[in-house]
């Protein structure tokens, strides 16, 4: 955290103090009001959105607190592998109602496991009180040759990675009021971000 700029007193910077502390070398530069990164030489920037909100995208009892934050990060992070683009640093925002604040640190553990394992430093974000869990994740990424869908064309070959329906399932089972079988839940829970295979 030697990086990090001094956060003044206050239960919210307390809370973030907290989940620097567990993030470790997963963050970098927290504490200024913006982040400053640096594109390779030759690169484009690649920026995506994507947000987490309970019962919308997940209900609670369905996936442990690690599980929502890790989930959160890597649905963001796919969005990078789906242009080809190598990560730089998420920006995390969490909307944190009363029910998951005694958890929060647990959220943060599944969000930093994320940045270490895709190679993604939080480098900022936001922390306010909500209603419902809200985890709003921005990641930015660099690439020399991004891959859009409307450079698609007929005759190029196309790679599937993984096994189809797996989070389908899961969702489908837990709406019916059933017990996902394991291999679907842990598809749905622990999504991978294809990283390496959209490098390649």
């Amino acid at each position: 955290m030697s990086d990090a700029t001094a956060l003044g007193p206050g239960r919210e910077f307390d809370l973030i103090r907290e989940l620097v502390r567990r993030w470790g070398a997963a963050s970098h530069g927290i504490g200024d009001d913006a982040a400053v990164l640096d594109v390779p030489p030759g690169a484009r920037l690649v920026a995506s959105t994507d947000a987490t909100v309970e019962n919308v995208h997940f209900r609670h009892g369905w996936l442990t607190p690690t599980e929502v934050g890790y989930r959160a990060a890597t649905a963001a992070l796919s969005d990078l592998a789906a242009m080809a683009a190598a990560p730089l640093a998420m920006l995390v925002a969490l909307a944190v109602p009363p029910a998951w604040r005694a958890v929060l640190g647990q959220i943060g553990d599944g969000l930093g496991e994320a940045a270490r394992s895709f190679g993604a430093p939080i480098t900022g974000g936001n922390l306010t009180g909500a209603s419902e869990l809200a985890i709003t994740v921005t990641v930015l990424g660099s690439s020399t040759r991004v891959l859009r869908r409307n450079a698609a064309q007929s005759g190029d070959s196309l790679y599937i990675t993984g096994t189809l329906g797996g989070p389908r399932a899961a969702l489908e089972a837990w709406t019916r009021g059933d017990l996902p079988h394991p291999e679907h839940r842990a598809r749905f829970a622990r999504p991978v971000a294809r990283i390496r295979e959209a490098g390649w």
